[in-house]
């Protein structure tokens, strides 16, 4: 994520301003302190300073305020977070993620900076709010003085008290306008929750967020399980998988893979066009291909997904879903098509382009899910198509792929895909039929299956992401049927 300049010029003040803590807060408010890998959950009444490199998160129905030594004041929203990136005496620079910070300048104070994915502001005035959604949209409005706004392509505009202008992210700003509101009620949060669990799934990798995270939500897991089974390349991994329901139209399935002192997860969210069954499989039975002339009543309209090593990650993330018939009299189905479908991967020095998504690898339109057909597909280093190099490297009757993309600018990305039972040993085709022990079932065999997919990349420095997961979850989920 490109972090853009929103900053107010103001005269320097006659004291030295160096300084800015924590006050009053509401609800739960945490602060992971610079280079600290641990979020701590903060007490009212407890006045905390704030360094440079400090980071602010506020939950459901928090809020926080910030205090600067020369009477500025910046408030953050629920479902917010935030990052101090620069405060001394000259100046003051804010990272916003996430979700609305309003912010109370002082008049003849220190130079003062907020930073969104989308936004580039000079402030003129003293009383602003600037937000930022999970898409990485923007929005200012000004309620006293005026603010020259400006987009990723260098397009401004003065936006006068009174005004709001809206920056979307990857286009051009559009013109100020009068606000018919008032100021925000900070107090509430910007847009839908479902937003916030969107922009969690990308922004969480460190295992220390992953595991406290994980930690909360196994609470009010839906299915879970855990085991120890062997991967493809002979270690031992110790296998955690739960399933959530952040949103009523919304559930996520995590996975954590421990391997001695190696760590890696993989999350997808799945977000649906109304509020789930209370069996899930209901939903997630059809959410691909539904057979019939009439669409389902559930269906996909975005999926979002990671996997990562805590260092290194890929990302998908589909949007604008829907369910299109096939026009097959004969036959009739609803296809799962997304309007936009895009994958991204990312070592740490792409770890925040595309608002925390990573570097851009390529994009399906209409990507009709389950024919794997799409419209349009565009990819880095076009007009070039990437070189492909696909095998079967175990031979054509054992479930071991290997696929690598070689792109004309020179970064490359490579999957291996293994089917593998709890042993380690790689699924071959005859293991459901002559495989089968006396009295077992196919239904039997698959709880002993786990599914491993091995990432490398140019950007990994030589890293790999691996992640193994079993079918047994999938199942009691709905989202495998053998």
């Amino acid at each position: 994520m490109k972090l853009i300049l929103v900053s107010a010029a103001l005269l320097f003040a006659c004291r030295v301003c160096d300084a800015a803590y924590v006050g009053a807060l509401r609800g739960n408010v945490d602060l992971k302190k610079n280079g600290s890998p641990v979020w701590t959950r903060l007490a009212d009444g407890q006045k905390t300073p704030l360094g440079p490199g400090d980071e602010l998160r506020t939950a459901r129905a928090s809020t926080v305020n910030v205090y600067m030594d020369d009477g500025s004041r910046v408030k953050l929203a629920p479902l917010s977070a935030f990052k101090i990136k620069e405060e001394n005496k000259d100046s003051v620079s804010l990272g916003l993620f996430f979700g609305r910070v309003r912010s109370w300048v002082k008049k003849f104070s220190r130079k003062f900076e907020v930073r969104t994915p989308s936004a580039v502001c000079a402030v003129r005035g003293t009383d602003f709010m600037v937000s930022a959604d999970a898409d990485g949209n923007s929005r200012v409005e000004v309620y006293e003085g005026s603010v020259l706004a400006g987009d990723n392509s260098g397009n401004t505009a003065l936006v006068r008290e009174g005004q709001f202008s809206a920056i979307p992210k990857g286009g051009r700003m559009n013109e100020p306008a009068d606000n018919p509101d008032g100021p925000n009620d900070m107090n509430s949060s910007i847009g839908n929750p479902s937003q916030i669990a969107r922009a969690e799934i990308y922004g969480e990798i460190s295992k220390e967020d992953v595991l406290a995270r994980a930690q909360e939500e196994m609470q009010s897991a839906e299915y879970q399980t855990r085991k120890v089974a062997i991967d493809a390349f002979g270690n031992r991994v110790r296998m955690e998988e739960y399933t959530i329901r952040p949103e009523a139209n919304q559930f996520k399935y995590v996975v954590l893979n421990t391997r001695g002192d190696r760590f890696d997860f993989g999350k997808i969210l799945f977000t649906f066009n109304a509020a789930l069954p209370a069996d899930l499989s209901q939903a997630t039975s059809r959410m691909i291909t539904s057979p019939g002339s009439a669409a389902p009543e559930w269906y996909l309209t975005a999926m979002n997904s990671v996997m990562s090593n805590t260092t290194d990650k890929v990302t998908e993330d589909a949007l604008n879903g829907t369910m299109v018939s096939n026009g097959s009299l004969s036959s009739p189905a609803y296809n799962l098509v997304f309007g936009d479908y895009s994958f991204y991967a990312a070592g740490p020095s792409e770890a925040a382009d595309n608002g925390g998504l990573g570097k851009w690898i390529w994009t399906k339109t209409n990507y009709n899910v389950g024919t794997g057909l799409a419209d349009f597909v565009a990819y880095l280093g076009q007009p070039t198509a990437p070189v492909l190099d696909a095998s079967n490297p175990s031979g054509d009757a054992v479930f071991h792929s290997y696929t690598k993309n070689t792109f004309s600018e020179g970064t490359w990305i490579a999957a291996r895909d293994f089917v593998l039972f709890d042993d380690g040993k790689i699924l071959s085709a005859g293991d459901f039929g002559a495989g089968l022990s006396p009295g077992e079932t196919v239904d039997q065999v698959t709880d002993r299956l786990n599914f491993e997919r091995v990432y490398t990349s140019s950007l990994f420095g030589g890293r790999t992401i691996d992640v193994m997961y079993s079918a047994k979850l999938l199942k009691e989920a709905g989202l495998l049927r053998f």
